[in-house]
């Protein structure tokens, strides 16, 4: 009984995992029937700004640590709950399986 709880588990956990991976579907395509939020904003900041864009550009600007990156960080707490989940399931033992 437990067996199947902990199969079940994993199982759905393996499906949130695989669903988060999906890459999300691009709502600029002329296939949608709703106006993109990119068009709207588009629509009223030309509206508003009448101006010549100013460009700035900064060669030198320094890009951060890698260890404070989110990405990274999500890597490591992805890692983290694995080795947890390994090393509990390996303390719980099980014993012998035995096969008729």
């Amino acid at each position: 009984m437990e067996l199947r709880l902990m199969r079940r588990f994993f199982l759905s956990l393996g499906i949130v995992f695989g669903l988060l991976m999906i890459p999300a579907i691009d709502s600029g395509s002329s296939v949608s029937s709703v106006p993109a939020f990119g068009s709207v904003v588009h629509a009223a900041s030309s509206v508003e700004i009448a101006q010549a864009p100013q460009i700035n550009v900064e060669v030198n600007k320094g890009g951060g640590k890698w260890y404070a990156s989110p990405v990274w960080i999500a890597i490591g707490v992805i890692g983290g709950i694995l080795v947890l989940m390994l090393i509990v399931m390996a303390l719980r033992g099980g014993g012998t399986t035995v096969v008729k």
